[in-house]
């Protein structure tokens, strides 16, 4: 099994923590301004410079003002890139007629029967992309014409490239002994606090939710055990975010509950408590051998519509109150943490819906927040109402610009618990204006 901590050498401090899968950076308004360029551009076929453009939207920029997922450079008559996206360099030459990118996956030395036919496959899924044998390099490539185009059609092409390759490359990695990596310089190691933070957490979460399940009345709160347990698994994904087979593992996890296969919910609440326990019989090692820091260009969510956001905010909050009517106390606050983690972990929302989401889930996790240095919202175990208020009006008044309906609802809010804090918390959300009309 190929580990990816072979490739890093010393550590990186960081100075900001990143928690989750999706792509956590504002586009700035030269930006913006950069994507209607490319709009422009493209209407009027001039679509080296439609790329361009394009690219200088999507770059993500460091403190000094560099862009550091993307770069290209070009002539009179071609432009060639290169863009990360996690474990994968897409790399890419473009013409007025065409485009074309490819990612080398992995060198295969001797054929691998397994390896062609599980691609094969997966080639019957893309829309745009495909896999393909190139002498002894494993690679996957798009390829079209540059025919009435626009930035949102040039998205969806390199945008399931590199999520696709980026997922494969490092499966096929972690399950194939005798594959070779290809391109993973780019890849960064994660700060040793960091990394031993999560690592610590990891485990004990994983204890406390085991014992909390054993207090639970497994024959008539099967639902409550579900709700423990699924939040488990969103936690270790958005704090721990393991990469390779082990962050798929967690996910395949999730699917299966949520799949409508007829299983009734103990039986799905075994395969829950099964995904578990492998992750705790994992050795700390293997564990640590994947967690390490990557740059990304595209978000692997798509955007969401409000209605369904509001209609899960709606749904939720009524399962917390048929919990607390019929004196379910010890599930109400999972039942919240479980709801901004399902946010976080399905829906593509907006960026200030995001960071109010993400504010929620860090009051559940404060012990995990102070052991990385970073200030507690609780004092005397009593919400630090103020601070939390001015955290809320900063992340509206970021946004007021783009959504000018946006209210500060921090005085809406009930501090006198936990519970109703929370339950205030997600009905200001719900109705909150994005309307940018």
């Amino acid at each position: 099994m190929f580990f990816w901590s072979s490739l890093f050498g010393s550590d990186a401090a960081s100075e900001h923590f990143h928690f989750g899968r999706f792509i956590s950076y504002k586009k700035s308004s030269l930006q913006q301004a950069q994507y209607q360029e490319s709009k422009k551009a493209f209407s009027e076929q001039r679509c080296i410079e439609g790329y361009e453009h394009y690219f200088n939207y999507l770059c993500f920029y460091d403190a000094a003002q560099e862009c550091t997922n993307i770069s290209y450079s070009k002539d009179e008559n071609t432009l060639n890139f290169k863009l990360i996206q996690g474990s994968a360099i897409i790399q890419g030459s473009i013409t007025q007629r065409r485009m074309s990118a490819h990612v080398n996956i992995a060198l295969m030395p001797k054929e691998n029967i397994s390896v062609m036919r599980r691609l094969l496959e997966k080639n019957f899924l893309y829309t745009y992309s495909s896999f393909f044998l190139d002498e002894d390099t494993l690679k996957v490539k798009i390829c079209f014409d540059n025919i009435s185009l626009s930035p949102q059609k040039v998205f969806f092409p390199l945008r399931e490239l590199a999520i696709n390759a980026d997922r494969e490359k490092e499966l096929i990695l972690d399950e194939f002994n005798d594959l070779e990596p290809l391109e993973l310089d780019h890849i960064e190691v994660m700060d040793t606090h960091l990394k031993e933070t999560k690592l610590r957490f990891f485990r004990e979460w994983i204890d406390k939710t085991e014992q909390k399940v054993l207090l639970l009345p497994t024959q008539e709160q099967s639902g409550a055990i579900a709700f423990v347990w699924i939040n488990l698994l969103f936690k270790i994904d958005y704090f721990v975010t393991p990469r390779g087979k082990l962050g798929y593992d967690i996910y395949e996890a999730l699917q299966a509950y949520y799949l409508d296969d007829g299983k009734h919910i103990e039986e799905k609440n075994d395969a829950l408590q099964k995904a578990v326990e492998k992750l705790k019989e994992l050795d700390t090692s293997r564990l640590s051998k994947n967690l390490y820091c990557v740059k990304e260009t595209f978000d692997i969510f798509n955007s969401e519509g409000l209605e369904e956001v509001h209609a899960f905010i709606e749904e939720t909050l009524a399962k917390a109150v048929w919990y607390k009517e019929h004196r379910y106390e010890e599930i109400i606050l999972p039942i919240y943490e479980y709801l901004g983690q399902y946010m976080l972990y399905n829906y593509g929302m907006n960026p200030c819906l995001r960071e109010l989401v993400q504010l929620n889930v860090r009051l559940h996790n404060t012990d995990f927040y102070s052991a990385l240095g970073i200030e507690s919202l609780y004092k005397n175990d009593k919400l630090r109402s103020k601070k939390i208020s001015s955290l809320i009006r900063q992340s509206i008044h970021a946004y007021n610009e783009q959504y000018p309906y946006l209210h500060d609802f921090s005085p809406e809010l009930n501090f006198s618990t936990n519970e109703k804090f929370h339950h205030s918390f997600f009905l200001a959300l719900k109705n909150l204006n994005f309307s940018e009309l």
